[in-house]
C-alpha cells in the first residue's frame, strides 16, 4: 500500500516538473513575441525567475 502512495507521489511530481517546463516554453514565446515591450519582457523575466525555483526544486524530487 505504501508503495503504491509512492507511485502516485512520484507521478504526481513529474506530472508537475513537465507543467513547469510547458509554463517556461511558453513564456519564452510570449517574450520573443513581446520583444519592445518593455512590460511584457518584464513580466516575463520575473515569471521565469518563479518558473525557474519551482523547475529546480521540483527536479530535485523527480529525481530522487
Amino acid at each position: 500500500m505504501e508503495d503504491e502512495g509512492r507511485d502516485n507521489d512520484m507521478g504526481s511530481i513529474k506530472e508537475m516538473k513537465q507543467k513547469i517546463e510547458e509554463i517556461e516554453g511558453l513564456v519564452l514565446e510570449l517574450r520573443e513575441l513581446g520583444k519592445c515591450m518593455p512590460v511584457v519582457e518584464k513580466n516575463a523575466r520575473s515569471i521565469l525567475s518563479f518558473t525557474h525555483i519551482l523547475r529546480f526544486s521540483i527536479s530535485d524530487l523527480a529525481e530522487i
